[in-house]
């Protein structure tokens, strides 16, 4: 249980540091390990000069189910939540 806490974390994690290079944020928030539900908080970078170059929510949401994928982490569903501004 503790692994897939500390692998799913590091999967958020660094998914986390290419958003934050494009000027975005993503955070853990929750993970119910019966449930197979992995919570995370995603703001995307300002599209400024270029909306197609920012990373945006279906590639941050593929980007993380692959990276659980790749460490052996099944999930059931993948809430982002984006904060309203």
């Amino acid at each position: 249980m503790e692994r897939v806490s500390t692998e799913l974390r590091r999967a958020v994690e660094d998914i986390g540091q290419i958003v934050r290079r494009d000027g975005g944020a993503l955070d853990f928030q929750a993970f119910d390990p019966e449930a197979g539900a992995l919570v995370v908080a995603f703001r995307q970078a300002p599209a400024d000069k270029c909306a197609a170059c920012t990373i945006d929510e279906p590639m941050v949401r593929a980007f993380l189910e692959e990276a659980v994928r790749a460490q052996g982490i099944e999930l059931t569903s993948l809430q982002i939540r984006s904060p309203r501004g």
